[in-house]
């Protein structure tokens, strides 16, 4: 295990020692780390937190966020080589299943191991050894949002909790949150352009490279959805009382086009009732999963058509206005979503398949570690009721994702400067905030067709944007509506 750390440390992270810092030498592939972090940024206040949860005499259970699918394997790698080379993680089982066998040399515990696995962490974190489990349910790969958490972490620590108090050992049990946060050095523009121009050619798209970055990011989010509501029947068409259809309108087209997707499918595959659309959806694809299977092998392709709406349904959620409808798009932002693209609709072939599972970043990168305050087991909530422990789940799980948000927020204030600098005007909210202005004013000029440069008319239109029948209606207004 302490091998494979420094591989992972010199193949993977940071680049060969002493070459790495050789101008030009630095840039050859086998020579910078694939995932092009020049620089960890991990404070020794932060170190020495981590160190104080993290050790022989206590029983943790360390809580990382996702932001990016690859490289938080190898971050989770370097945690472990840094402070707990003996320490567990937690990993889908589909990954521990396909990973190369040298790396399930490095602890791995499956996620559809049941009780077993439970047991099993909860013994190796009391050995003091610590176990590492990325906690956030529904990933969507975004780099400024802690998603809902599931309950496994609090579930876990209780339990070694409980033992704790049942041997008298004396033994502290820790959750311990774990923020990174990866930032490009310099512009990578070119490399965002040809990553474009990578999807545009896969999805057979039209080009728009004489577009600036944000400008053909934008063209072609719109001209995937539009693609993507064509192909399951859905269309937008006029309507005097709705704001919906203008093509300035990207995130509402959007929230109305997944919410038609859950509506339908809800309809017809019974489930139980959650108050989040993540939950449905993951809710939905099980149920449409055991319908499938309960129906037989001759059946089962009865029920393709369904599974890839429920697919299109979660890869909706990843690009959504609460997360990306900020007056700045960052390189990062743009970076993550291409990457999410990239694997949910350009998966076949050998080099798509090598790319999403280790994906290729633009330049060099700092990552920003942080440790938020480790969070305290109490012994006497561990031990109570059913009802008490329950409660306190839920209560460690809001504290545990409070302050991973809280300390996330912290750290892009304090490189905001760094990443607005290479940052675009973000043409998602530009749209929306002036076609707000149109309606305010009354105004009635209908959108340019044009591929003019990005300080055109605000309501101009990306080359291929719309479909035929959105063309049509220009900046009008319309309502959604199921093609028959």
């Amino acid at each position: 295990m302490s091998l494979l750390g420094i591989l992972n440390r010199w193949f993977l992270l940071y680049g060969l020692p002493g070459l790495r810092r050789v101008p030009f030498v630095r840039e050859l592939p086998l020579v910078r780390g694939h995932f092009r972090i020049c620089r960890l940024d991990f404070p020794a206040s932060d170190r020495a937190r981590f160190r104080d949860a993290v050790n022989e005499k206590t029983a943790a259970f360390l809580g990382p966020n996702h932001p990016e699918f690859g490289l938080d394997w190898m971050m989770d790698k370097e945690i472990s080589t840094l402070f707990a080379p003996r320490m567990a993680s937690w990993a889908a089982h589909g990954i521990v299943a396909s990973a190369p066998w040298f790396w399930t040399k490095n602890n791995l515990v499956a996620n559809n191991g049941g009780e077993a696995a439970k047991n099993y962490s909860v013994a190796w974190a009391l050995r003091g050894h610590g176990v590492l489990l990325h906690p956030e349910g529904s990933v969507h790969w975004t780099a400024d949002r802690i998603h809902r958490l599931f309950h496994g972490i609090a579930d876990m620590a209780i339990e070694a909790a409980r033992c704790v108090r049942a041997n008298g050992s004396g033994r502290a049990v820790f959750i311990v949150p774990i923020v990174w946060k990866y930032r490009y050095t310099r512009d990578v523009s070119a490399s965002i352009h040809r990553e474009l121009a990578t999807i545009e050619r896969g999805l057979s798209l039209e080009c728009n490279d004489g577009l600036g970055v944000a400008e053909r990011f934008y063209a072609l989010q719109a001209n995937i959805l539009a693609g993507q509501m064509r192909r399951f029947d859905f269309e937008l068409v006029s309507d005097p009382n709705s704001f919906l259809g203008s093509d300035t309108n990207f995130f509402l087209r959007q929230d109305a086009f997944r919410m038609h997707l859950v509506d339908d499918l809800a309809s017809r595959y019974p489930i139980k009732p959650s108050d989040s659309i993540d939950r449905t959806i993951a809710r939905l694809k099980r149920a449409i999963t055991q319908a499938r299977a309960d129906a037989g092998a001759d059946r089962a392709a009865a029920f393709t058509h369904d599974l890839a709406k429920i697919d299109e349904a979660s890869r909706l959620g990843g690009f959504i206005r609460d997360v990306y409808g900020t007056p700045l798009l960052t390189q990062e932002q743009i970076f993550e979503s291409l990457k999410r693209l990239r694997s949910t609709l350009l998966n076949r072939g050998l080099i798509n398949a090598l790319h999403n599972y280790l994906p290729t970043p633009y330049g060099p990168r700092v990552a920003h570690v942080r440790v938020p305050e480790p969070i305290v087991i109490d012994p006497a909530r561990a031990c109570g009721d059913e009802a008490e422990r329950a409660t306190y789940v839920d209560e460690l799980i809001e504290q545990t994702r409070e302050r991973m948000q809280r300390t996330l927020d912290a750290i892009n204030r304090e490189i905001a400067a760094e990443v607005d600098s290479l940052s675009h005007a973000n043409p998602f909210v530009e749209r929306q905030e002036s076609q707000r202005r149109d309606d305010e004013s009354s105004a009635s000029k209908p959108c340019r067709m044009d591929s003019g440069t990005r300080n055109a008319d605000p309501c101009r239109i990306p080359r291929g944007v719309l479909s035929e029948s959105e063309k049509d209606s220009q900046c009008s207004k319309s309502r959604v509506r199921t093609a028959p």
